[in-house]
């Protein structure tokens, strides 16, 4: 009996050893990244988990620097002006978030200390709700209503904070910890919509209802990408009589890790309410011929132009193409 139990922990600490290893591992490969300071560190708050897939696995610097430029462009909410605004706002929470969120600040006389090194504040669970969903319209502590910047110069009175953000339904709990960190309740409803709005730049002027953000399931068959979109998710101009709904596609391709083409269209719909009522999703589909053998990832990213203000969803189809 020793015998057997002494082979399960030995085997389980090996299993253990073997996990930290890999994580220690993959943590170094990406500090050794070139834009890992300039780029992935931060950034990556923003990325979906597709693209943080996506981004680890491209294997030189070049890939690296063309995802870097079509990552920010395909958040640009608006192309026609030189800057790019999403970019402008993300810096602006960061600058924000280290200002207030973390644990020794600069209105707390610790600025470059290491403690402030440490606890930055933009890598805090209120640093990445905030750069994400932007300002709460209401902030409670304690139940008390209060200006957010008023109570986190006098942090140490408090214990739950709450944010309310009212056009998307959501309050954010925090509750300050033993360590004296304020840790967010990260609820289904949360966690599911923070991804929604990774690809969206949201503002308080500009906030529109959850339930009509884009989404869409993607395919790859018979040499096409398929693309189907729920018409409930979909924003219509009426245009003659008729309703129209537009969308702006791209499709970045990769094969085995490395980028190889990329596919831009703009697609339309336009049909009687009738027809509308009728029909329960809208398929785009867009010819596709792999010719090398490999792994192919289609990276999709559709924009729905007639949507008030940012509306963008991001999928990635994988296919093999064998002998």
């Amino acid at each position: 009996m020793d015998i057997r139990k002494n082979f399960l922990l030995m085997s389980l600490l090996l299993i253990t050893l073997i996990f930290l290893s890999t994580g220690c591992r993959s943590r170094i490969q990406m500090e050794q990244d070139p834009f890992y300071d300039s780029f992935f560190e931060k950034a990556s708050l923003i990325m979906t988990d597709e693209e943080k897939e996506i981004y680890k696995q491209l294997p030189d610097k070049q890939s690296k620097e063309e995802f870097i430029e079509e990552f920010w462009r395909i958040r640009d909410p608006d192309m026609s002006t030189e800057e790019n605004e999403y970019k402008l706002v993300f810096k602006e929470r960061i600058e924000y978030a280290n200002k207030w969120f973390g644990r020794w600040n600069s209105r707390r006389g610790r600025e470059g200390s290491g403690d402030h090194d440490r606890y930055r504040g933009w890598d805090t669970d209120r640093g990445r709700i905030y750069i994400i969903l932007g300002p709460p319209d209401d902030v409670y502590f304690d139940g008390e209503r209060m200006f957010l910047e008023r109570h986190i110069s006098k942090p140490d009175a408090r214990t739950v904070e709450q944010w309310y953000y009212y056009q998307y339904h959501l309050r954010v709990f925090f509750v300050r910890s033993m360590g004296g960190r304020w840790v967010a309740n990260w609820r289904s409803d949360l966690q599911s919509f923070i991804e929604e709005a990774k690809l969206n730049i949201v503002e308080p002027g500009y906030r529109d209802d959850i339930e009509s953000r884009l989404k869409f399931e993607a395919a790859f068959k018979e040499n096409h990408i398929r693309i189907s979109i729920p018409i409930t998710r979909i924003n219509f101009e009426e245009r003659e009589d008729k309703l129209h709904s537009e969308f702006k596609i791209i499709i970045n391709i990769y094969l085995d890790n490395k980028k190889i083409d990329l596919i831009e269209e703009t697609r339309s719909l336009n049909k009687t309410e009738e027809e509308i009522l009728e029909i329960d999703d809208i398929l785009f589909e867009i010819s596709y011929e792999p010719k090398l053998k490999g792994k192919y990832l289609f990276a999709i990213v559709v924009e729905d132009l007639m949507a008030v203000s940012s509306s963008k969803y991001r999928r990635s189809v994988r296919y093999k193409l064998k002998d």
